[in-house]
Formats: C-alpha cells, structure tokens, sequence
C-alpha cells in the first residue's frame, strides 16, 4: 500500500468528513493524492465536505486549495504534539 484515504459521511449534519489521508514520501508528487482526494469525493454525499490539516503541511494544503476547499476555522493544538490544525471545507453545489 502506498496511500489510504477515509471518509465519513454525516447525512444528518449534511456534511462529510476526510477523516484521514496519507501517501509515502517517496510516492508524493505523482498525483497519488490527488486520485485519492477526487475518488473519496466522489463515494460522500453531502454536499459539504470538511477535513483537518496541520498547519505546517503545505502541500497538503496547496492541494486541497487547488480543488476547491477554504480555510474556514483554526483548531489551537489539535493534534497531540501540541500542532494547531486547519479545518478546510469545499461546497459542492
């Protein structure tokens, strides 16, 4: 396995969560996580999807700008080594 992503779709919140992404490092930049990112969207239902990122993972962060997500809230230390988080959310009409 070189990627996984996981999604959870909250139908009663109308919202979708990207619950977890990953690629190797030696497999980033062949567009690894795009695929992933597009077929994970494709399988949720809602018509707004969220996720939360590290503020220090640009290209993470470049990549879901790129398909359409926004900042919408920063979450002070939300991952255990004490790392604030950015959740990003895109609105499919």
């Amino acid at each position: 396995m070189i990627g996984f992503i996981a999604g959870d779709v909250r139908d009663h919140e109308r919202v979708s969560w990207i619950a977890t992404v990953a690629v190797l490092p030696e497999y980033r930049g062949q567009g690894i996580g795009t695929n992933l990112l597009v077929r994970c969207e494709e399988q949720l239902t809602t018509p707004s999807i969220r996720l939360c990122v590290r503020v220090s993972n640009e290209g993470a962060i470049r990549l879901y700008r790129v398909h359409g997500y926004e900042t919408i809230s920063k979450w002070a230390r939300y991952y255990q080594d004490g790392e604030d988080a950015l959740v990003m959310e895109k609105i499919r009409l």
